[in-house]
């Protein structure tokens, strides 16, 4: 099963996305290619959200 959780623009709904990242079991990062931004955002901030979150040092993400 594959489930898709959006996160943009959903701030306000941490819990429920730190729910779906403790019962996922690999990731897939996605960032817009004419933003800088976005991409900082998917390699660093929801990397290491998933990774605290999981209480992990390594999972599997693309």
């Amino acid at each position: 099963m594959l489930d898709i959780l959006d996160t943009a623009g959903q701030e306000e709904y941490s819990a429920m996305r730190d729910q779906y990242m403790r019962t996922g079991q690999g990731f897939i990062l996605t960032y817009a290619v004419t933003s800088r931004q976005s991409f900082d955002e998917a390699s660093s901030v929801f990397r290491e959200q998933i990774l605290r979150v999981k209480d992990a040092d390594k999972v599997p993400m693309v």
